[in-house]
């Protein structure tokens, strides 16, 4: 058994990780660390420091903490000796990124970014179908409300912050994934709302690197529609269209519905962590978290609100 912490407790540590955790035959959950207090069967630590002073044995630990904490605290856990675990995205930047993963090989340790996206149900018949299509071009709209998914998250729009890219890098993740290119980034329009200092809209145009595979994006997060819009479709030069849509719930090859066996993407998700520490390897994959830091170093920005933006 892999004796485990979760860093952060908010909504998503509650709704999939610790259940995805306590179902995994791999895992045994041991403490979490929330400056928040929270009622769990473990000990709850208010710091990673107060957790390492204490006497508990660990093995690993999941960050589930907002991501400009994740560096800081990937380090500390590295250095006590702990597999980690990083919620997407897994930093900020690629040098953070690169950085800990040196600190994990030094010390024989793996660290893993968990695209939980790339483990929806869709994705092992997309690997099978896209390869037998000759593609045109691909269109994503990724639009929901972010209150609705991180109420009172006001760290979703501080600097250093992703915005509306912190859901909108899911669907990077699953278009990077079934790429047979690497994609590169073109342009992008970047709103910011009430003088927020992350966006929260974005249109974003990026190509394949060898065919040059034109590839747009609309990510939205004050989608004021009841349901969510988590789409990618992939137009064929015949015509046809297939589209992933719910995140990757469900696909569809023309008018056909492909019937899909049921798959749990956090349960993936630790599947291949334990998989990972039992091999001794360490997973990073950066090209989606690239994409988004192009955009938000060449993006064009404005201000629909018209309020007054200090860059």
């Amino acid at each position: 058994m892999i004796r485990i912490a979760v860093i952060g407790v908010g909504q998503i540590a509650r709704q999939q990780h610790l259940p995805a955790l306590e179902n995994d035959p791999d895992f045994t959950i041991v403490a979490a660390v929330s400056p928040v207090p929270v009622a769990l069967n473990v000990p709850v630590f208010a710091t990673l420091a107060e957790l390492r002073q204490s006497d508990l044995v660990l093995d690993a630990v999941a960050l589930c903490t907002p991501p400009a904490l994740r560096y800081g605290l990937a380090h500390e856990a590295l250095a006590s000796g702990w597999h980690v675990l990083l919620e997407k995205p897994p930093t900020v930047t690629r040098s953070q990124a690169e950085s800990l993963s040196r600190l994990a090989d030094e010390r024989g340790l793996t660290i893993f970014a968990a695209w939980h996206s790339v483990y929806a149900a869709s994705i092992p018949a997309l690997r099978e179908i896209l390869p037998t299509l000759s593609i045109e071009r691909v269109t994503i709209a990724w639009k929901e409300n972010a209150e609705k998914w991180h109420p009172g998250a006001d760290w979703l729009w501080r600097d250093g912050a992703l915005g509306v890219f912190d859901a909108g890098i899911n669907a990077l993740s699953i278009l990077c994934t079934l790429s047979s290119e690497a994609i590169l980034y073109d342009a992008a329009l970047l709103s910011f709302h009430d003088n927020q200092r992350a966006p929260s809209h974005v249109r974003l145009a990026m190509r394949g690197s060898e065919t040059g595979l034109p590839i747009t994006a609309e990510f939205d997060w004050r989608h004021e529609a009841a349901s969510e819009i988590w789409e990618i479709v992939w137009h064929a030069g015949n015509g046809e269209r297939v589209i992933l849509s719910e995140g990757g719930a469900r696909l569809h090859r023309g008018s056909l519905e492909i019937v899909l066996a049921e798959a749990h993407e956090y349960a993936g998700v630790y599947r291949h962590f334990a998989a990972l520490i039992r091999e001794g390897r360490s997973s990073l994959d950066l090209r989606a978290l690239d994409l988004v830091t192009d955009a938000l170093a060449f993006g064009t920005r404005q201000n629909p609100d018209g309020y007054l933006r200090i860059i």
